[in-house]
C-alpha cells in the first residue's frame, strides 16, 4: 500500500438517497456527506450528474481538500449502463478535471464488495429498488432481479408504494367506511402533505422525485400490515414472497444445495425487522436455518476501494472499519 497521501472518493447512488465519503490510502474517512436525492442515472440523467458534482464538492469542503487532490473517484450508481446519464456525468466531472480518475460501477457490484468481502455469499438488497446478487465459482457475477422501477420488479418499496396508490385508485369511491382503504389513504396524504387523493397524486407526478416519494409509502405500509391492515398484509405478502423466490433462483444459479443459508442484506426496506421476517417465513419450508449479516459501513466505500484499486492501492474492509472518523 502507499504510503504517501492518496485520496479517493466513493459515492453509492440510488434512487432516493445518495451517500458519499473521501478516504485516504489507510482507509481512513476524511469525510462523509449524505444527499437526500437520488442519483439513479436511468432516472434522473443530467439532474444526477448535478447531485453528483454537489456531493463531490461537499467533501472536498469538509475535508479541506481540494479537486486536484483527488486521485480516484469511484461511483455506485443505479442505472450505471444509462449511456446519456454516463454522458452527463463525465461532462460535469471534465470542469473538474476529475473524469479521467472516474469508475462508474452498477451499485449493487459496490454494495457486494461491502457486504460480501470474500466474494462469497449473496447480497439481497430491497430499497426503492430490488435486487439478489452473487458470485459463482468461476467468479461471474449473477443478478436476479434489478430490471428497474419501471420493469416491474415486485418487491420493492417503489413496487409497495405503487400498490398502495393503485388500491386508493381502483377503490377511490370505495374509500369512506373502509378502514383498511382510509389507513392508506391516511397514509397517503401525510406522506405528500395533501388535502385530498387527486391533490395527492398530482402532487407526485409532478415531482422530479417521484420515485422516492412513493417509495416512502412502503415502511409505512409495512407498518400498517403488522397492525392488522388487511390491504397492507396482502401487499406484504406477495412482496416477500417475491423476494424469496429471487433468493431461491439465484441460489439455484449458484448451485447452492445447503440447507443452510447466510444473507447479506442491504437496503432501507430488508433493514425492516417485519418484512425480514415475512421473508424467512417464506423461505422457512426450503432452508432451515437463516442467517442475515448487514454491513456496518456504506456501499459508498466499495465503491472507493474499487476505484483505488485501479492505481493498485489495494485498501481492505478492516482498513476501514479500524480507520478513523467511520461514516
Amino acid at each position: 500500500m502507499r504510503n504517501d497521501d492518496f485520496h479517493i472518493i466513493g459515492i453509492d447512488g440510488g434512487a432516493s438517497n445518495t451517500r458519499g465519503i473521501l478516504i485516504n490510502q489507510l482507509g481512513e474517512t476524511l469525510s462523509s456527506f449524505i444527499l437526500d436525492a437520488g442519483t439513479n442515472l436511468s432516472v434522473y440523467n443530467e439532474t444526477a450528474a448535478e447531485r453528483i458534482i454537489n456531493v463531490i464538492s461537499q467533501l472536498c469542503k469538509l475535508s479541506k481538500i481540494p479537486f486536484d487532490s483527488i486521485d480516484a473517484v469511484g461511483l455506485g450508481l443505479a442505472g450505471s449502463s444509462h449511456e446519456d446519464g454516463r454522458d452527463q456525468v463525465f461532462k460535469k466531472l471534465d470542469s473538474l478535471n476529475l473524469s479521467k480518475r472516474t469508475l462508474i460501477a452498477n451499485d449493487a457490484e459496490t454494495a457486494y464488495l461491502v457486504n460480501c468481502p470474500t466474494d462469497r455469499g449473496v447480497l439481497v438488497t430491497v430499497g426503492t429498488g430490488v435486487i439478489c446478487i452473487g458470485k459463482n465459482n468461476e467468479g461471474k457475477i449473477i443478478r436476479v432481479a434489478g430490471n428497474g422501477h419501471d420493469k416491474g420488479d415486485i418487491g420493492s418499496g417503489f413496487w409497495i408504494g405503487k400498490q398502495v396508490i393503485s388500491n386508493l385508485a381502483l377503490n377511490e369511491t370505495s374509500v369512506i367506511g373502509d378502514i383498511y382503504l382510509e389507513e392508506l389513504m391516511d397514509l397517503l396524504l401525510k406522506i405528500t402533505n395533501s388535502n385530498d387523493f387527486n391533490s395527492a397524486i398530482e402532487k407526485i407526478y409532478e415531482d422530479e422525485d417521484q420515485i422516492k416519494i412513493i417509495a416512502k409509502l412502503a415502511k409505512p405500509l409495512i407498518e400498517l400490515s403488522i397492525k392488522g391492515n388487511e390491504i397492507g398484509l396482502s401487499i406484504l405478502q406477495e412482496a416477500t414472497h417475491s423476494v424469496a423466490n429471487y433468493i431461491k433462483q439465484i441460489n439455484e444459479e449458484l448451485h447452492y444445495t445447503s440447507k443452510k443459508i447466510v444473507l447479506a442484506g442491504n437496503g432501507s426496506v430488508m433493514k425492516n425487522d417485519i418484512f425480514r421476517k415475512s421473508i424467512n417465513d417464506e423461505l422457512c419450508f426450503d432452508y432451515s436455518d437463516i442467517k442475515w449479516t448487514f454491513s456496518k459501513i456504506s456501499s459508498a466505500y466499495g465503491a472507493a476501494i474499487m476505484a483505488a484499486r485501479l492505481y493498485d492501492v489495494n485498501i481492505q474492509i478492516s482498513d476501514i472499519l479500524n480507520g478513523k472518523n467511520l461514516a
